[in-house]
């Protein structure tokens, strides 16, 4: 604030432009202490305190007394036509940094549109109309504060609600910010609370599936252990029975070919028996032949026979493996499908945190840029000040210079004064007794003459009222009347004579000296010259010393700047790692999409193929099954043939004689010969059939050759039946692991897992930030309720005082209604005029309710004193005896507060020391004059301010039963290294 006189100045000036009846631009400086505001009804002075609420964020048009905010807007008059832009601008001084902005001076500007479109100003810097109201927070200042009083606010400060009254105090205590920082405090609070629901939900939904996961990637881990262990065992058991077979094979070989051998001799034997049965020789051997290629098609057939049915034993096996394979593929499909939706879940996620972190990166950007402009514009700042401070010293130089010279000037007219002065004195022989003896004669014949004329006035008077009762006393009447002008001629002629002698004992030099052009009016000029000069010496020396300290500020403040722009660089390259690791993922999450596309796509293919495959197992299984029945047909009827044939060799036998029977049992003996023969030949190629079938059978369901392991078939020592035993064990784990198997469970947990974790860490952190947000809660209700109660009781003091001293006696008090809730309690007012009982103030008279609110609002300034005040007619209700006790109140708080006070009172008008009148010379346009009133007007005043230090004031006890909020525990100190992990993790989340 700027001190004049050692009275600060706050308010330095208004502008008002087509609000209300201020159609023309209008200007009004303010000046320090005490300005009355002066005008007839209807001229528009509350109109400036409106003014005055409306730029300072005022939004409620009831507060305004208009229906409608656009009703501010000038709406013309008969010669003037309406306009369409209200705007009003209030300077104000900040040097002592009452509001928290570094400028000296701010400038407050709001406009407003007929359209409804409403602009808020600081500095020129477009803001909101919040802005603008926390700026004013705890300074006594602001449209909800006890700077604008008016009847509407005397009214709501004695309403009978007690809370209507609980701002003066909040706002005396400094709490509003709090307040507004408290109710932010839990809205952000239920904000947390909320989004900790919603993570405990997702969390649970996570874990939920985080639960059923471990169980499944659990079972299917040991599924595939267990179906690892039956592929072991599966192979060793393939391989024991390859070997089998291979060995078997290997045996039959052998025996094939001595039964080959043996039935050979047999059959030579038989020839040469038959060939001495020459009469039916040929058609028994040719019969004989018959039989023997009926046996070896018979033995064809048979080994056909055995394949196709384990063909068809294979092929039944293929279909139901390409089944459960279909099936695994489907399970499969869909888990790849759910990795896919969860793949492009994380993708948004991913994309929308990428975009947040580019906006942000975008506005550090712009945040650096502006520091580095204003470190450029504080430098260039500095020299302009050093250049303005080196200008100054120069005029300094330039000052005392000057003042040397008036200094000898002054010297030389102060001695040149005492010379002249001696020398008239010696000239006009002055005598100080010769003057006062004139004095006194002249004062002398005054009285006289006082005296003599009031006597013969009472003897007119007389003479009048009685008449005369004879022309006699006529006549002596008459000549006493001359003889009475006659005597007062002599004492005038005396009068004259003593008046001349005093004027000849007067200097006459005197009236020279003082003459405008005299000599003592130089000297009080070379006076009045010495003292501007070293004032305005002083003054730049002050420009100079704030020049420095605002270099050293400025200073201070580049380093700051440095400082923090040091850390926006830093946290852009940390933002810009974190926004190249964000790209990387959704890439890497892209790409894992495409490989899983690419996956869905084999697996789809593999579907087809497999599917086309059972069509195709089918259709084979089928065709064996037809081959099957032509087969047996066929062999039926080689069966037939054969014992046809067996049949018509008996009947030629048994004409043969001699030699039959032993042809019989060569016969027998060959064909036991033959019939292992065909055994063999069929168990060889079962042998075949098997070792292929064995080999089809691992490929087919392992996709695996079994010939890669034969190294290992020789190297199982593991018996068959103790193999088919652990492969029956192994398959009942198998089985009692059920058919529900999550194959891709474990990749799925994993992700899972990652994502439950980090989830929980995002749970742990909102629900530390839930706990130090209800701390903070707490710490500004414990903090205000301290302020509030602390102001409360001074208050409650000053009240008591206040009321007192207005009142020239009696008592008044203040009450809370609900000590126990100290923060929303609201506050009785209990008043005692002198000679009158304590009662509720909704009892007293109209004057003693104005007295009671000015006591209440001066008792709050004595706390903490609004910089400047509006008081809007509240001295109407007062008597003059009121008045001067309200104006001697007011003129106490002069020398730190400005009051604009609206009045029709003479006697507070007497209390101001500018007066401000509004006019209206044309009809609906508001016109405003200033004019500050003389120093005489200072013994007008004195007579209205009579000052009672003889006052004593009186202690009042704090208010008891009241119970503050609970506090929060002391913050603990954290351990160095955990706090720098802190720092780190905050500056990786930026």
């Amino acid at each position: 604030m700027k001190k004049t006189g050692g009275i600060f100045v706050f308010l330095k000036s208004l502008d008002i432009f087509g609000f209300k009846s201020f159609a023309d631009r209008t200007h009004i400086d303010f000046s320090s202490g005490i300005t009355a505001l002066l005008g007839p009804n209807g001229c528009g002075k509350s109109n400036v305190v409106d003014a005055m609420k409306w730029v300072l964020a005022e939004n409620k048009s009831k507060n305004l007394r208009a229906d409608k905010m656009e009703d501010v807007i000038f709406a013309g008059t008969a010669n003037r036509p309406a306009l369409n832009v209200a705007e009003v601008a209030l300077t104000i001084s900040n040097e002592n940094s009452l509001l928290p902005l570094e400028d000296t001076e701010i400038e407050i500007k709001r406009r407003l549109y007929r359209s409804g479109e409403a602009q808020y100003f600081i500095n020129g810097r477009q803001v909101g109309p919040s802005e603008i109201r926390k700026l004013f927070m705890d300074t006594g200042v602001g449209k909800a504060a006890y700077s604008v009083m008016e009847q509407g606010k005397i009214d709501q400060i004695l309403s009978s609600k007690p809370e209507d009254r609980r701002y003066l105090f909040e706002e005396a205590a400094g709490i509003s910010r709090s307040k507004a920082e408290c109710a932010d405090a839990e809205r952000e609070l239920e904000k947390t609370r909320q989004n900790l629901q919603q993570i405990e939900i997702s969390l649970a939904e996570i874990k939920r599936s985080y639960d059923t996961l471990k169980v499944q990637s659990e079972k299917t881990t040991k599924f595939r252990k267990i179906k690892e262990e039956i592929f072991n065992i599966q192979l060793d058991i393939q391989l024991l029975k390859l070997k089998g077979f291979i060995e078997t094979k290997a045996k039959n070989e052998t025996s094939i070919v001595e039964v080959g051998e043996k039935r050979d001799k047999v059959r030579k034997e038989i020839e040469e028996i038959q060939n001495s049965l020459t009469e039916n020789t040929d058609l028994v051997k040719n019969l004989q032949e018959q039989v023997y290629a009926c046996g070896n098609e018979l033995a064809e057939i048979q080994s056909k026979k055995n394949g196709k049915l384990e063909l068809q034993k294979q092929q039944n096996n293929r279909l139901a493996e390409i089944k459960e394979k279909i099936n695994q593929l489907e399970i499969k499909k869909t888990n790849i499908q759910n990795r896919i939706d969860n793949l492009n879940e994380e993708v948004g996620e991913a994309q929308s945190n990428l975009h947040d972190k580019k906006k942000y990166l975008e506005d550090t950007g712009k945040n650096i840029i502006s520091f580095q402009q204003n470190i450029e514009a504080a430098g260039m700042q500095i020299t302009e000040n050093d250049n303005h401070a080196a200008e100054k010293r120069r005029q300094i130089e330039e000052l005392e210079n000057e003042r040397v010279q008036l200094q000898k000037d002054l010297t030389a007219i102060t001695e040149d004064i005492v010379t002249k002065l001696d020398a008239k004195l010696k000239d006009a022989g002055y005598s100080e007794g010769a003057m006062n003896a004139a004095k006194s004669q002249l004062e002398e014949i005054i009285g006289k003459l006082r005296v003599f004329t009031e006597g013969r006035k009472n003897i007119f008077n007389d003479a009048s009222k009685t008449g005369c009762r004879s022309t006699e006393e006529g006549s002596k009447l008459v000549n006493e009347a001359a003889s009475a002008f006659e005597e007062a001629h002599t004492m005038i002629l005396s009068l004259e004579k003593s008046l001349a002698s005093y004027i000849d004992a007067s200097p006459a030099f005197i009236s020279e000296f003082l003459a405008p052009e005299g000599i003592i009016t130089k000297k009080r000029s070379i006076d009045a010259k010495i003292s501007d000069n070293i004032k305005l010496v002083s003054d730049i020396n002050n420009a100079i010393k704030e020049l420095n300290a605002a270099n050293v500020n400025i200073s201070m403040k580049i380093a700051e700047y440095k400082d923090t722009l040091n850390k926006l660089k830093q946290n852009e390259v940390a933002i810009a790692e974190q926004l190249k690791s964000t790209e990387e993922k959704i890439t890497m999450l892209q790409r894992s999409i495409s490989q899983e596309e690419a996956n869905l796509k084999l697996n789809d293919d593999e579907v087809y193929a497999e599917q086309h495959r059972l069509e195709d197992t089918q259709e084979q299984i089928e065709s064996i099954q037809e081959e099957l029945a032509e087969i047996e047909q066929r062999g039926t009827q080689i069966v037939d043939r054969q014992n046809e044939l067996y049949k018509q060799i008996d009947e030629y036998n048994t004409k043969v004689s001699g030699k039959q029977n032993d042809l019989q049992k060569k016969q027998e003996l060959q064909n036991k010969f033959q019939s292992q023969y065909e055994q063999l030949s069929v168990s060889m190629g079962s042998l075949d059939t098997e070792i292929r079938n064995v080999k089809q059978n691992f490929l087919d369901q392992y996709s695996r050759d079994l010939m890669d392991y034969e190294e290992h078939m020789y190297t199982i020592t593991t018996p068959a039946p103790k193999l088919k035993e652990d492969l029956s064990k192994a398959k009942e784990n198998l089985d009692a692991l059920g058919h529900n198997i999550n194959l891709m469970a474990p990749e799925e947990f994993t992700e899972v897992k990652d994502r439950y974790e980090r989830q929980e860490a995002n749970y742990k952190d909102t629900l530390k930030t839930l706990e130090d947000l209800e701390r903070v809660a707490l710490e500004i209700k414990a903090k205000s309720s301290d302020m509030f109660l602390d102001t409360y009781n001074k208050i409650k003091k000053n009240f008591h005082n206040m009321f007192r001293r207005l009142f020239n006696g009696g008592h008044a008090e203040l009450r809370l209604e609900d000590p126990a809730n100290i923060l929303t309690t609201g506050i009785d007012i209990l008043a005692q005029p002198p000679g009158k009982k304590l009662e509720n103030i909704a009892l007293l008279s109209g004057g003693e309710k104005t007295m009671t609110a000015i006591a209440l609002l001066f008792a709050t300034y004595q706390v903490r004193p609004s910089p400047f005040c509006l008081l809007d007619e509240i001295d109407a209700a007062l008597d003059d005896k009121n008045v001067s006790s309200f104006v001697t109140a007011l003129s106490s708080f002069a020398n730190i507060s400005q009051y604009i006070v609206i009045t029709h009172n003479k006697k507070t008008v007497m209390g101001a020391g500018t007066m401000l009148g509004v006019t209206m010379e044309e009809s609906g346009i508001s016109k405003i004059i200033a004019l500050r009133l003389d120093d005489d007007i200072e013994k007008i005043r004195s007579e209205v301010i009579n000052e009672n230090d003889d006052f004593v004031e009186e202690d009042v006890a704090p208010e008891e039963g009241v119970v503050l909020p609970s506090r929060p525990e002391p913050r603990k100190k954290a351990e160095p290294e955990t706090d720098a992990a802190d720092n780190s993790a905050q500056g990786n989340e930026q």
